[in-house]
């Protein structure tokens, strides 16, 4: 949910896909704020709002994977099943209408056997 935070704007920065952009600062922290819907893909989505992602220990993005721009640059990654509009954890999502069993959603099934074949 919502976060109080109390900071100083270091950046405004206007962008076609996000809008209105604002980069906030709390402490030893940054918040990218968008105005609308913007991936965070590449180096330059953050070194067009005076942040470089080189230079921190640690930067988050919220994308279920990291771009190859992004990866390059990680001494390692983490992923957070977190919810949101693509969200990965397939239990929580709620899904009541699908032929059971089904794997993941039945805890007590049999690992399924996910070996490829070529269909002609």
């Amino acid at each position: 949910g919502p976060v109080r935070v109390r900071g100083t704007v270091e950046t405004v920065h206007e962008d076609p896909v996000g809008g209105t952009i604002v980069v906030v600062r709390a402490g030893g922290v940054h918040v990218i704020i968008t105005e609308r819907r913007k991936p965070y893909h590449l180096v330059q989505d953050f070194t067009d709002l005076n942040l470089d992602p080189a230079a921190v220990d640690l930067t988050f993005v919220k994308i279920g994977y990291l771009e190859p721009e992004l990866y390059d640059l990680a001494k390692g990654w983490l992923l957070a099943l977190t919810p949101g509009g693509v969200d990965q954890d397939l239990l929580r999502l709620g899904h009541k209408r699908i032929n059971r069993p089904l794997f993941p959603f039945d805890p007590d099934m049999s690992t399924p056997d996910l070996t490829a074949h070529l269909l002609r």
